[in-house]
Parts: C-alpha cells; structure tokens; sequence
C-alpha cells in the first residue's frame, strides 16, 4: 500500500521550505488554526501553486488553475448544495462519461469518489485547485442560486429521518422536508424532460430514477428509513389509502409549475423492501406540433400523407407502449383540423389539447370506456373519430361500422409490426373481409435517442450496415455512421439528446387488401408489402443513422431485420 507523506514532510523534502521554516509555520498554524499550506501562503513562505504543485505529484491529480466562471446548470443540479458544502466540491462539466469535479481537499478525494459516484452514477474525475480559485467558483455557482436552499434542505438526510405521523399532517405541510423533498424531485423531473419518475426502496437505501429519453437513469439516493414517509406523502396528494401496503394502488394528482399543468398518473407496489412508486408525468398544453415536428422520413411522410387524403376509412398507428403512438395521433389531429369538419376523440388520458377539437377523457369505473364513447360519437355528426386505442373486440367493430358508414377513424393498437395489427384486430374477432374494406394503412413506429450534436463521433460503416444502407442509397459511394461521442453537459454525459421516430408504413392497396380478406399471415403481408416499395422500421432507421441522426446501437435496441 503506497503511504502518502504529510503536507510539511512533502514540503521539506521537495526542497520549498527549509526545516527551520516549517518549524516557526507549525507554531503559527497551532495559535490560528488553520491548515499549514494556509499558514505557509500567508507568512509568504510559499505561494499557493507551489503547494499544489507538491500536491499533484504525490497524489498524482491534475491541478487546474483555469478555472471556468461558470458550471452549466444541468451539471451543477447534479450535486445538491448541501452535498457540495459538506465535501467542498464543484461539479464542472462531463468528459467520457465521467463527472469532473473540483476541490481544494486533496485528503477528501477518495470519499468525494465514493459518495458523488453512488449519487450520481457517473464514474469521477476529481481535479484539484487552489482555495482563491475555488471559493468564489463555488460562491456563484451554489450561493447565488435561487433555488439552492430548497434542494439543499430537500437533501438534508436527518430532517427526512422523520415518522410517517408528520409527514401526513395538513399544518404547515410546505414546510415539512418530506414535502420540500417531493417538490425538489417533481421540479427536477419536470426540468429534466424525464417521463416517469422511480422511487425502488431497497435494503439500506432508496434509490430515485428518472426516465429520461426512454432510458432509467440514476439521480438520487436517500435514506431508506424515509422512504415510507416519501411514500405516504405521495398517497395523500392522491388520494390513496396511506395505510395498505400489502396490495397494488393506482392514482393521481397534478401541479401547475412555470404556469404550466402537469399531471402524475401514480402506481405503487408492495415489494420485499416497501413499496415501489412509479409516477408518469404528462404535460398537460395545448399541442400545435404537426407531422413535420415528428421527424419521419421524406418518404414515409408521402406515403402517410398519402393515407389522410382518404374521405373515410381507419388508418392505425401501432408500436409498444412509449413508441410515440400518442404523439403521433396529436400530430395528425393539427394536420386535418379544420372549422369545415367535427372531429372527436376518446383519448386515456387527455395529454394534449387541440383547438378546434372535441377531446373526451375515459372513466372505467362509471363505465365510459372507448366502445360506450363510440356509439355515442356516431351520433354527434362526426367527420372524423379519434380513439385513443383499441383494445378489445366491440371498440374494434365499432371503429369498422364508423368507418363504413363514411367516417375517418384514427387508433392506436399495441403491435410490433405494421402487418401484426391485421391479424391482431383478427384475433380479436373481427371479420376479415370487412377489415380488408375499411382499413386505409397502418404506420408501425418506435422511437430512437438522437445523437448529441455536440459532442458524436463519425466513423467508417460497419460491413453488415453497408448492405442494407448500399440498397437505400444506390448512388452514394461510401458510407459512414456516427456514434456517441465521449459525452458532454449538452447531453448530460449519455452521448444523446432527444428522440426521434422510425417507422414502416403499410398502405393498404387492392393487393394487400385480398390478402387480408383471405386471412394471409403477418409475414405474408409484410413481405408483398416490401415488393411493393415498404420501407421496414429497421431500415427506416439505417436511413437515420446514414444521416448521422441517430445510432446503430440505438435502431438495434428497437427493431430487426426480418
């Protein structure tokens, strides 16, 4: 084990302070107390850079004198404040997937590793610097933000030590720690533009995770023994049974933050070490994206266009849950609204409003499901019918008898495939030759991360990509793709920023539609389709990653070639 020798013995032996030196500074520094390298600096035996320059060659870590004025926000709210004061450290920026931060306390290094690795998740790059560099870094980047008090006391591990009994009390409820707790989380999620937020307890910890891009991502840790608090604070807000944690409950409740309504959709679950909450956050605003604003393709947007234009019929978009399904759905809505036409939806839940749009939220429990909305709607003089999914046998023969008696119905179904909601409407007892007559198309998507422009690397086409890129693009010549780069603030050190959609787009022409009617399997109807000019999703995304917008490892994590 290599032993590390005292600041003064280092000194001495490096030749900066002679014996007699040291000896008068470790007097002075027993009357101040204050650390010797202090001592030294102001006694003008030594200057701070001979300090650390000692310092950087036993310890071996970088000295930075150049110390930036400012930390981007998104790497600072990385560490609370109560954390960075406690291990006097700064966060400064992300490289290669590693936090670098900075401190003056070259003795507190291996327990800032530790701690800030399990915090954050990132592996960490400590950097050392000098006192007159760190302290007015740290001064702008912690004391003069404004909402630095709340995520410090939000963080404070003994407040959050505390029994369920105060935590659910309605006096003075915005200042128990317990709520400032859940209202730093909410704000962070929110900011973060994560989609569902994770609280796992386990045997000594709890753990907070956020989906962010479609990817979990470790931001928080806090006491285990907190947890339930955490929990039952989360129950009240929606009106949950605080005290039944042997069985599943599901609730919610919204904010407005920024003058902005989000709402939680809430699910708890009794596990070995307490309860798991699992919070979908949804934004609540009126939506004025369109088609354009999804990022498909030149080609599948022709041919989806190309869908719309039809006076009736069903066109379904499908995909797994967290495909985009929705999104895309609101994007046609902006698309084909007009004041010459009367469009209603059923939508569970209502995420987005739309101007011009008659939008009706789905109530189980008093039996307003999708069918009982249909029937209804069929008497309201629609043009146009939008159902947020079809789940069962009656919403999808109801979809058919809208759409043959002239009406346009837009759906969402959970399959894999473009060909797969053929025989997934069959399956659920729907007739074929009707299916055949009324459906218009079927678009299949997923959605990828984008690759962070900042920071991606390009590099030769792997040989197994060349072949299909090679029939996507006959004229180019040579191929290249881009990767993930070493990681930045912009991206928050994952090498991506935002997603993207690739899709396949079955349009239903005479030929697909006999096949359909003589009940042909999916892979009957997704090869005609292919001879016929369909881009599968796979090769929708080798498109993207030919483009430099997204990566193969990306469009393998979602799709396959057949």
């Amino acid at each position: 084990m290599r032993v590390y020798k005292r600041l003064g013995e280092l000194l001495e032996e490096k030749g900066l302070v002679t014996p007699d030196v040291l000896d008068r500074a470790i007097a002075v520094q027993k009357k101040v107390n204050k650390p010797l390298g202090e001592v030294l600096v102001e006694m003008g035996m030594l200057s701070w850079d001979d300090i650390y320059r000692a310092l950087s060659t036993q310890y071996d870590i970088e000295v930075i004198d150049d110390v930036p004025g400012v930390v981007p926000p998104e790497v600072l709210r990385l560490v609370p404040r109560s954390v960075a004061e406690r291990l006097n450290v700064v966060p400064l920026n992300i490289e290669d997937s590693r936090l670098v931060v900075l401190t003056p306390e070259v003795l507190k290094v291996p327990q800032i590793e530790r701690e800030l690795s399990f915090l954050t998740g990132f592996d960490i790059d400590v950097k050392l610097t000098p006192p007159p560099n760190f302290d007015p870094l740290y001064k702008s980047s912690y004391e003069e933000t404004p909402t630095s008090e709340i995520i410090e006391k939000s963080f404070d591990l003994d407040e959050m030590e505390q029994t369920e009994e105060e935590t659910t009390e309605e006096t003075d409820e915005e200042k128990t720690p317990i709520t400032r707790f859940i209202n730093s989380l909410l704000d962070n999620a929110i900011k973060s533009n994560a989609s569902d937020i994770h609280l796992e307890p386990y045997e000594k910890i709890a753990v907070g995770r956020f989906r962010i891009d479609g990817m979990l991502r470790r931001m928080l840790t806090y006491p285990r023994k907190a947890h339930n608090s955490v929990v039952s604070r989360i129950k009240v807000m929606c009106g949950l049974d605080i005290s039944e944690r042997r069985l599943p409950q599901d609730g919610k409740f919204y904010i407005k933050q920024r003058g902005e309504q989000y709402d939680f959709r809430v699910s708890t679950m009794p596990s070995v070490y307490g309860e798991k909450v699992v919070l979908r956050i949804l934004k609540v605003s009126n939506s004025t994206s369109s088609l354009d604003d999804l990022g498909f393709t030149e080609f599948n947007m022709k041919r989806f266009r190309g869908m719309l234009r039809s006076s009736h019929g069903i066109i379904l978009v499908s995909g797994p849950t967290g495909s985009g399904k929705s999104t895309t759905l609101v994007g046609v809505l902006n698309e084909v609204s007009s004041e010459k036409v009367n469009i209603i939806t059923a939508e569970d839940p209502v995420e987005y409003t739309i101007e011009g749009v008659t939008q009706c939220q789905v109530n189980a429990e008093i039996g307003l499901t999708f069918a009982r909305y249909l029937r209804s709607f069929l008497r309201q003089d629609p043009d146009i019918i939008m159902v947020g999914e079809i789940r069962d046998r009656e919403t999808a023969q109801l979809a058919i008898e809208a759409s043959l008696t002239g009406h346009k119905v837009f759906s969402t179904i959970h399959t894999n495939s473009a060909a797969g909601a053929v025989s997934r409407l069959i399956n659920m007892g729907v007739d074929k030759y009707l299916l055949g007559t009324s459906l218009v198309g079927v678009v299949s998507q997923r959605l990828v991360r984008k690759l962070c422009n900042n920071c991606k690397k390009k590099i030769p086409m792997r040989d197994d990509i060349v072949k299909v890129a090679s029939k996507l693009f006959p004229d180019k010549e040579e191929f290249h793709e881009f990767v993930p780069g070493s990681g930045c603030s912009e991206c928050r050190g994952t090498g991506y920023r935002g997603r993207t959609t690739i899709m396949e787009s079955l349009t239903i022409d005479p030929k697909i539609r006999e096949l359909i009617s003589k009940g042909a399997s999916d892979y009957e109807i997704s090869r005609t389709a292919k001879e016929q000019g369909m881009l599968t999703i796979y090769e929708d995304g080798v498109k993207k990653v030919v483009h430099g917008i997204t990566s193969v490892e990306e469009v393998n994590r979602v799709a396959f070639e057949v």
